[in-house]
Order: C-alpha cells, then sequence, then structure tokens
C-alpha cells in the first residue's frame, strides 16, 4: 500500500517519542504495519525487542496478521510461542504474560503481590458472585440496600485510581463506602485464598511488579520500541506502566484520537493526553485526517458536530472518495412507525442484509426495531445483548474447566458442585464453606475427608463423594487429552447434554447443542499443545475475550447493536437512531459539559461508521410506560450544517403500505386505498398527546401544579426544563415542563 506524505513520516520516526493524531479510517493500522516492517527490516531492529499493545483480540488478530504477510512469516499461534515476532496482543494479555514470566522467577512473597503462577482470572459475574457472598454472609447486609454490582463499581474505580483496600479506608465519606471499604478487605482475602484476580488487578499486579527496579530494567532491555494504538482509551494504570517501560529509551509511538474517547465509563482517562505532552515534552506531533472509508457528505457533517466540542484538538478530517446522496433524516410521528420505515429501507435496498447497521444509545433502545425485523421477515442479529461466552450452557463448561485447572477456584468449584443436579443441596455446600472458612481448607480437602463431618447425614456424604469422584477422574484426564476432547468428556461424564436439553425442544434445543460444539471448535485451536498447556492457554485467553472478538462477520443479518460497541467498525448503510435531546444526548449529560462533550464525540463515532449511506431518525412521540411522551430534537441534529440533509419523504413509506394492503383487492380496490390514504393522514397529522409551549421561568421549586391526567402535585425538584413533580394519586415524574400540559395552580 502506498502511504501518504504524513504516513510516510510517522513510519520513519523510530527513536523518539511520537504522537500520531489518527482520526476515524485514515489508514492508521497500515501505518503501524508499515512502521513495524521498516524498523525490522530497514533498520534491522530484532523483531522481539518490539511490543505493540491495542485495546481489542480483534485489532491484535488484524495487526499480527498484516505483519506476518508484510515479513512473508507465520503468525504465531499464542501469545507464548512469539519469540521472534513482534509482541502485538491487547493490554490484559501482555500484561498477564509478563506477570507470568516473573512468577515464574520470582516468588509470590518476593514480589508482594501474593499471587502464584497458575492464577485464575475472575470475569465480572465471578466478582458480582464473590461480593454477594460478602455482603451476605459476613457483612450481614441487604443486598437490595447495597447492590453487589454497585459495590464492585466502587472497588474497580478504587483500583483504577491505584487506590488499594487498605488505603480505601481514607476515602470513607459516607455509609456506602464504608460498606465498600469492609467489603474490598473481604474481597481481596478471596481472592488471595482461591489465587485469583480480576481484571483490574492485571493491571495493578503489573504495574507493581515493574515498580521492581531489576524487573523494569529487565523489560526496558527487552522490549525497547513500544507502540500504544488507541492511546485515548487508557486509564491511569494502563499509562503509568506505559510511562514505566517506555522510561529508558523514550522509543514510544502512540496513536491518539480524541474524538473518539468515549470510555469514560470504563476509566478512560482525557487527561492522559495533557500527561503525555508533559512526560514528552519534545514528542514530534504528525496528523493523519485523510479518511479512505466514508464519503465526503458524511465526514463533512461529521465535521460540524465534532467542530463544537470545545476540548480535545482542532482537525478538519477529508477524504477524496467520491459525492454520494445526502444524509436521509427521518422525523417519523412515532417510535413504530420510525421502526417500520427502516425497516422498509432495509428490506428495498439492494445488495445483502449485512450491509445495514442499526445503532442506537442503549441496549433497551433496539426492541421497536427488532419488532419490526420480525415482523418483515428480515434476519438480525443484536450484537452483545447475550455475548457466547455468557451462555448459560458455555458458562457451564467453563466453570468445569477452571476447577479442574484450579481446584481452589471456590466460585467455579461451588458453580458446578450441583450442576447438573447432584442432590448436594445448599445447606451441604453452606456446611462446607464453614469448614473452608473455619479451618483454612479447600473444597478438595474437605470432600475427601467428608466423612469426618458430622453436621452432614449419608445421603449428602454420598452425593459428594460421587462427585468427588468425577472430578478427580476429570483431573487425571486434564493431564493426558487436550483441552478440546476435555469438554467432550465433561459433557460426557455428567450427561450435560441430557441435563441442558430434557426440557426444551426444536430450534433452542438445537441451539445450545450448536453452542456446546461451537466452544470445542474454538478449543481445537489448543490441539498442537502439551494438555495442561492448552488447558490454561485456553482458559487465559477466553478470559480476555471481549465485546467486539464475539460478533460473527459469516451471516447475512442486520447488525443492531449500541453506538459504543460499534467502535471498530465499518458498514456500507449506517442507521442511527433516537436522535432526541434527554436520549442522545442522555439525560445524565446535559448539564455536565464534559459529558456532553463525551456524548458529542459518541456521535461522531456513530457517524463516521458509515461508508456510503447515513440514515439519522428521531420519533415525535414515544410510547414510555403505558404513555406517549414528547422529547425536543436532539441538539446534535441542529448543529449539522443543513446542506447535508435531506428530509426523508414520509408519504414515500405512506404509499408503499397503501400499496400493500390494496394489493389483490378485487372491486373495492380505489376504495380501499383512499380510506387506507385518510387513515395515514389522521396518524400523521394528529399528535397522541398534546403538546405545550410553557414559560418555564413562570415555574419555580415547591410550586403545586396541575396535570390533565395526574391530578395535582408539587414540583420537589426543577433543573431548568426539566422537572421532577411528586403527584397525589401517583409516583413522582419526571418531565419537561416546557412541553408537558401542567399548569400553576
Amino acid at each position: 500500500m502506498q502511504l501518504n506524505t504524513k504516513q510516510e513520516e510517522a513510519k520513519n520516526k523510530i527513536n523518539w517519542p511520537l504522537l500520531i493524531i489518527a482520526w476515524a479510517w485514515s489508514w492508521k493500522t497500515a501505518t503501524l504495519t508499515a512502521r513495524v516492517e521498516y524498523m525490522i527490516r530497514e533498520k534491522n531492529i530484532p523483531s522481539n525487542n518490539i511490543m505493540m499493545v491495542t485495546f481489542t483480540n480483534k485489532a491484535a488478530t488484524e495487526m499480527r496478521e498484516r505483519v506476518a504477510r508484510v515479513l512473508w512469516v507465520e503468525k504465531p499461534r499464542s501469545i507464548y510461542a512469539a519469540w521472534n515476532f513482534p509482541l502485538i496482543w491487547t493490554f490484559h494479555s501482555i500484561w498477564i504474560f509478563i506477570l507470568k514470566e516473573v512468577l515464574l522467577k520470582y516468588s509470590s512473597e518476593e514480589l508482594q503481590i501474593w499471587l502464584r503462577k497458575d492464577f485464575i482470572i475472575y470475569d465480572e459475574q465471578d466478582k458480582i458472585s464473590v461480593l454477594k457472598n460478602i455482603l451476605k454472609n459476613r457483612l450481614n447486609l441487604d443486598e437490595k440496600e447495597f447492590p453487589a454490582r454497585k459495590i464492585a463499581f466502587y472497588i474497580s474505580n478504587a483500583k483504577n485510581n491505584l487506590i488499594t483496600a487498605k488505603w480505601y479506608e481514607k476515602e470513607i465519606d459516607s455509609t456506602i463506602k464504608e460498606v465498600v471499604y469492609k467489603a474490598y478487605l473481604e474481597y481481596e482475602k478471596d481472592l488471595i485464598s482461591n489465587n485469583a484476580i480480576d481484571f483490574d488487578d492485571i493491571l495493578i499486579k503489573t504495574y507493581a511488579v515493574l515498580r521492581i527496579w531489576k524487573i523494569l530494567e529487565y523489560y526496558q532491555e527487552k522490549y525497547k520500541y513500544l507502540m500504544v494504538d488507541e492511546y485515548q482509551d487508557t486509564n491511569l494504570v494502563q499509562y503509568e506502566i506505559v510511562k514505566l517501560l517506555a522510561s529508558k529509551y523514550w522509543n514510544l509511538a502512540v496513536v491518539w484520537d480524541d474524538s473518539q474517547s468515549i470510555y469514560s465509563w470504563r476509566w478512560a482517562d482525557m487527561r492522559n493526553i495533557i500527561n503525555f505532552k508533559k512526560d514528552y515534552s519534545d514528542a514530534l506531533v504528525i496528523k493523519l485526517e485523510q479518511n479512505y472509508r466514508s464519503t465526503k457528505k458524511i465526514i463533512a457533517w461529521a465535521n460540524s458536530v465534532i467542530a463544537k466540542n470545545t476540548s480535545g484538538i482542532k482537525k478538519e478530517l477529508w477524504t477524496e472518495n467520491d459525492e454520494w446522496s445526502h444524509i436521509q433524516y427521518i422525523e417519523a410521528p412515532d417510535d413504530k412507525i420510525e421502526a417500520s420505515i427502516i425497516t422498509q429501507i432495509i428490506k428495498e435496498k439492494e445488495g445483502d442484509y449485512k450491509d445495514n447497521l442499526v445503532l442506537y444509545r442503549t441496549n433497551a433502545q433496539s426492541r421497536k426495531i427488532e419488532e419490526s425485523l420480525l415482523m418483515a421477515n428480515i434476519p438480525y442479529r443484536v450484537i452483545w445483548w447475550m455475548k457466547f461466552y455468557d451462555r448459560a450452557e458455555i458458562k457451564d463448561l467453563l466453570w468445569y474447566l477452571k476447577v479442574i485447572h484450579n481446584p481452589n477456584d471456590t466460585v467455579a468449584m461451588k458453580r458446578i458442585i450441583n450442576t447438573p443436579t447432584r442432590k448436594i443441596w445448599a445447606k451441604s455446600i453452606e456446611t462446607m464453606d464453614n469448614y473452608r472458612e473455619n479451618f483454612s481448607l479447600t473444597y478438595p480437602q474437605i470432600m475427601e475427608n467428608i466423612d469426618d463431618i458430622e453436621e452432614l447425614n449419608n445421603w449428602a456424604k454420598n452425593s459428594i463423594k460421587i462427585f468427588n469422584q468425577l472430578f478427580e477422574d476429570l483431573v487425571l484426564k486434564s493431564h493426558k487429552i487436550v483441552v478440546s476432547e476435555l469438554i467432550r468428556e465433561i459433557v460426557k461424564v455428567t450427561n450435560y447434554e441430557e441435563y441442558i436439553t430434557s426440557w426444551l425442544s426444536g430450534e433452542e434445543k438445537d441451539s445450545k447443542l450448536e453452542n456446546i460444539d461451537e466452544l470445542v471448535n474454538v478449543a481445537t485451536e489448543y490441539n498442537g499443545m502439551e494438555p495442561r498447556e492448552s488447558l490454561a492457554i485456553f482458559l487465559e485467553e477466553v478470559s480476555l475475550i471481549t465485546d467486539m472478538d464475539t460478533k460473527d462477520e459469516r451471516s447475512d443479518y442486520v447488525t443492531l447493536m449500541t453506538i459504543h460497541t460499534s467502535k471498530w467498525l465499518e458498514q456500507k448503510r449506517v442507521f442511527l437512531t433516537w436522535l432526541e435531546e434527554w436520549l442522545f444526548p442522555s439525560f445524565r449529560s446535559i448539564w455536565d459539559i464534559a459529558a456532553l462533550e463525551e456524548e458529542r464525540r459518541l456521535m461522531y463515532v456513530a457517524m463516521t461508521r458509515a461508508r456510503e449511506e447515513l440514515y439519522i431518525s428521531r420519533a415525535s412521540e414515544r410510547f414510555n410506560f403505558w404513555d406517549y411522551v414528547r422529547n425536543p430534537e436532539s441538539r446534535f441534529l441542529k448543529e449539522i450544517n443543513k446542506e447535508y440533509l435531506e428530509n426523508y419523504d414520509l408519504w414515500n413509506f405512506v404509499n408503499k403500505w397503501n400499496s400493500y394492503f390494496s394489493k389483490g383487492l378485487s372491486g373495492n380496490s380505489e376504495w380501499f386505498s383512499g380510506f387506507w390514504s385518510s387513515f395515514w393522514w389522521e396518524i400523521f397529522s394528529k399528535p397522541k398527546i398534546k403538546v405545550a409551549d410553557n414559560d418555564i421561568s413562570q415555574f419555580w421549586l415547591w410550586d403545586r401544579v396541575s396535570h390533565p391526567k395526574f391530578w395535582n402535585g408539587i414540583i420537589t425538584n426543577l433543573s431548568w426544563e426539566l422537572a421532577t413533580i411528586a403527584f397525589t394519586w401517583k409516583w413522582a415524574v419526571k418531565m419537561n415542563i416546557k412541553i408537558a400540559p401542567v399548569r400553576k395552580v
């Protein structure tokens, strides 16, 4: 591929800090690939001295494939087999790799991270399960008052700000934080006893070991050349780790796109660019502004919106691609018609269904579109509503593998001990748990001596003995057969297929069996390894699967997803829906400038997913909680240069339906056509609710107001147009008092 002038400059700058400002579809991946090839072939830099860090397995895999092609070598099958190949993997994969290397050379006590080399990784469900147990059984708290997910959020926030459980005591300024402190301490004890880490710990533990001078010096010499993609998505810990590794030679190149910084809720920190400019003040800055995917009008519109942000680096994205049609703006009377119009457009367009991508702000917003596509018999897939590795049958089998890999994994053991049902009831598990905590025993140790536990009756003891024998047999087999065969063995000896499908039939049954087969298929990639090695690496890599790595790109279906999960995608035709104030931008961002600017960056990401055609839509009314509501037009629509927009002809949609319903009618088709047009005129011309135009300056906190449906109420909260009103015969209701049918009394 022929690089442009700026890309060529980025490729050739090797021995100095480099900041590559790369906007949407500017061929940054091709630039980085060319850079790696140049370093190895022209500069004779050993390939194993190069580290490139990305955020998704999909991006890392693509980069490895490209580098393998240009170097004419075979792509490594695993990070543990990449001896003479650049280390191109995700943040978490590389840090786990480093942790395991370090733990082979040093003891856990010497490192003071209290972790052994055969550690396991807790996913979010495992984490929530452990915290639920802590809150209920150790802290005696009501989970409704202190939800495990909320506590997990606080703990994750603390870890990503390098605040340990011990130091969290200084953060206590409320009841919830006092609970977090106690739960955090107990959670860390559980992690240590189970030789486990969660996703946040992967970063924390790596940062801890790299602060040991002799270890840091080793990795600084090993990886003298560093590249980090999607640098705007790094958090504080990731930034500090990269800074440590680069602090000796300064051969650091980072790719930054502030316009696509949309993950603050995952602890991504925009301040890292300020820190970068401070820490690497002499860094060369190169801007890649040419877009190679989208059309001129899509790019122009994206520029017009993102220009309204006051923070970030100023840019002017441009393209040489041919002109296409204007952006189509669908302003539907209600949400059902909005979905129907989108469905009709998809059905009429030439090409495959997979050319269509429907985007929305939150997962819950997919329902109307789904219903409309179903009615039209159009195949679709909602991406990441239920991820492959989150399905019950897949989780069960992975828990079996986890506990076979590490018998001390109490979370996994408690999940499988009665799956399938073995009549080992909750009381028996609670009894074993008490022994485990009171006498510092593991589940295998307790099961081996189950006859000594007087609290259990003979029936319970026999059930546990049968399970223990099955478990020990599987552990023995894990040393003889690779992980794909081990999964088959688990399914066989546990009668798992019968258990999972005995109450199902037809397509649902087939689907679950196909999922199990697919898991085995994934595991066959590790067939060439030693049995226990195949098990360990399979579990490690599965635990690091991200949202973007679960998308099936082989089938022909319309794709539905949130904008956040679409970031690494491009599609021929994109539908961007729910463009209404309070929805997009979201209600929470309206009065927070930083949050609002992130919402605008989210809008920019959504727009630049489209290669050729872009449709944006809103509904004048939406049915919500048994009533119709109206939200104003999104401010993002008002920020668009109107010359790039073209209103979608709603009567084109009406006439299509009119033709459909009158088709095949004999004698009365003319009458029916006229009737149907009148019917649609009623729908389009008459709103289902009457919209007011109130003077909001007349409303004050604690004013008494009346509503035609909810009667009298009092304004208990007022923030500009948005009010919370406590009505006499109804709970408190939030509404926009500028357009709501309320009046002062």
